[in-house]
């Protein structure tokens, strides 16, 4: 009998084509070597609600799209082209965050430093989804289904400075309550693949056993059985390619989250592991979960080739059945030259393809 070929996708973030208006946290990295979110802000409004950029939004997602399915890839993303980067873009859409009085703050155990946006109120939902257009728009110049993603709650909190609550518990619940309403918005517009990251899972455990979980769960809520519910932990992002002095999550953080993981309510979980290079019993304490399982590092301008890819997941094989596990990259693709992202997405794939 035929195997069912495994499944690919990608995470988020894909490089920019020059022409697209809105400058991301990737763009400034290339140029400066640092990652600061709060460089983006300046031009943002401007070019994402002038109209007569629209069709570079299109554009840009076709493209971002054609070359992921030339590659490959089964499920791909936007590329989050019309965002300066996919925490901020959806705090934007909410009432209580101050863009114009940032607020200095140290970020992932002292990884880097940045001047982050301010929640001044009580955090709620402008009532105007974003999402539906976004989705819809991109879903129409791809012959696939488009997976969308956004950020969780406690990576909102660590991407942003609290001078409101002073209470992670409830304000994370406040944020999974604004992610929910995006989530169903994007569910009524017919999407069927919905990805939260909780990159921040994997640096604060105690948090996330804590409250963590219930604001995961609260932010798919009232989801239907038939659109799959997705969450991607990675370990973190370095500030430029190549830089082996970044300080990532322990990957031991997944096997202390594996248990509550597996009981949660979404259907897949997304983990790096190129980088890392997990112990693979972690797949075994995951019986419930599809596991999206990191093929190819983000953050290395090396190219993997096909075949250590294949016996990578071939290893993986004994310990996941087939019809779940799904092959990525460690996390979106941003830090890459959309030609380093293209190559290792097709020696990801080809390795994919051969199992």
């Amino acid at each position: 009998m035929a195997k069912n070929p495994l499944q690919t996708t990608t995470l988020g973030a894909f490089p920019k084509p020059s022409y697209v208006p809105v400058r991301d946290w990737f763009d400034i990295s290339r140029e400066t070597g640092a990652m600061n979110p709060s460089q983006t802000t300046k031009d943002y409004t401007a070019a994402s609600t002038n109209a007569g950029n629209e069709p570079l939004f299109i554009r840009a997602a076709r493209e971002v799209i054609d070359l992921q399915i030339k590659a490959g890839i089964t499920i791909p993303t936007d590329g989050e082209v019309r965002r300066e980067n996919y925490i901020h873009y959806h705090c934007r859409h909410l009432n209580g965050f101050d863009f114009d009085n940032l607020e200095h703050r140290v970020l992932r155990d002292g990884a880097y430093e940045s001047d982050l946006p301010a929640i001044r109120s009580a955090m709620t939902h402008s009532g105007k989804p974003y999402g539906p257009h976004d989705y819809l728009a991109s879903q129409a110049v791809s012959p696939l289904p488009v997976k969308f993603t956004l950020p969780g709650p406690l990576t909102i909190m660590d991407t942003t400075a609290d001078c409101f609550y002073n209470d992670h518990p409830k304000l994370n619940a406040a944020l999974a309550e604004t992610v929910n309403k995006e989530i169903l918005a994007l569910v009524d517009a017919g999407c069927q693949y919905i990805q939260v990251d909780e990159p921040l899972f994997a640096r604060k455990v105690s948090d996330a056993l804590d409250f963590g979980m219930e604001g995961l769960e609260r932010c798919f809520h009232n989801v239907p059985e038939h659109v799959t519910c997705i969450v991607h932990m990675c370990c973190g992002y370095p500030d430029h390619l190549d830089d082996t002095d970044y300080k990532k999550a322990d990957p031991d953080s997944y096997h202390q989250l594996a248990a509550a993981i597996d009981m949660a309510a979404f259907d897949q979980i997304s983990i790096e592991d190129a980088h890392c290079c997990n112990n693979l019993d972690l797949l075994d304490k995951l019986p419930t979960k599809t596991v999206i399982f990191g093929a190819v590092a983000i953050a290395s301008s090396r190219v993997e080739t096909a075949d250590e890819i294949e016996a990578r997941l071939r290893f993986a094989l004994q310990h996941i059945d087939r019809d779940r596990l799904v092959v990525a990259p460690d996390c979106g693709l941003g830090l890459l030259t959309p030609e380093l992202a293209v190559a290792k997405l097709k020696v990801m794939c080809e390795a994919a393809a051969h199992l």
